[in-house]
C-alpha cells in the first residue's frame, strides 16, 4: 500500500512531552523574530548540543529554518510548522483510537489506517507492517531486567535476548 507523500516526510519518532513543548517553543520564537543562537539558548534554557539536535529534527520532519547573518528563523508559518511537528504517544486505547478514526478529516483516516495495520497484524503476526510474510521465522527480543547487584559490564542492567518463534 503507497503511503502519501506528507507521511514519508514524518519522520518515525517518539518524544516526550518535554521535548514536543520545546520544538513548540523554539518554532513559535523563531516565527516571531531572527535571533542569534545564543539568545535561542538562553530564551528556552538550551544547552548548544540540544539547540542543534532540535534543529536538526524540524529539518527531518520538514520544517525550513533559515540561518542568515548568523540569525535563525522560521522561513514558514507557525501553522505550517506545527503541522509537521511531531507529537508524543497520547497512549490511546483501541476503544479511543477507534473512536478519533470514525471522525472527519485527514487526521482521523490517518488514525483510521494504522488501527486497520494494527489490527490486520493481530490476524496474521507473522507478516510486517507492509502485510507481506516476515522475512525471519523468529524475531529476537531484548529484555532489560533491573539493576543487579553484581556490577555487569553495561552498567547495572542485565541483557537477556530471547528467540521468539512466529509461524
Amino acid at each position: 500500500m503507497a503511503r502519501s507523500a506528507t507521511a514519508r516526510r514524518r519522520p518515525s519518532v517518539s518524544i516526550s512531552m518535554n521535548r514536543a513543548a520545546r520544538l513548540h517553543r523554539l518554532v513559535k520564537i523563531l516565527s516571531r523574530e531572527a535571533l542569534a543562537r545564543d539568545e535561542v539558548l538562553e530564551r528556552l534554557n538550551l544547552g548548544l548540543r540540544t539547540f542543534y539536535r532540535e534543529l536538526e529534527l524540524l529539518r527531518r520532519c520538514g520544517i525550513k529554518i533559515r540561518l542568515e547573518k548568523r540569525r535563525y528563523m522560521l522561513t514558514s508559518t507557525p501553522e505550517e510548522a506545527e503541522g509537521k511537528l511531531p507529537f508524543p504517544d497520547p497512549q490511546l486505547s483501541f476503544a479511543e483510537m477507534n473512536e478519533l478514526a470514525q471522525g472527519e478529516g485527514p487526521a482521523a483516516r490517518r488514525l483510521a489506517q494504522l488501527l486497520r495495520e494494527v489490527l490486520q497484524m493481530e490476524e496474521h503476526p507473522s507478516r510486517n507492517r507492509s502485510g507481506r510474510p516476515s522475512s525471519r521465522s523468529s524475531r529476537e527480543r531484548s529484555i532489560i531486567t533491573p539493576k543487579t547487584r553484581e556490577p555487569q559490564e553495561n552498567g547495572g542492567e542485565r541483557r537477556v535476548t530471547m528467540a521468539v518463534h512466529v509461524e
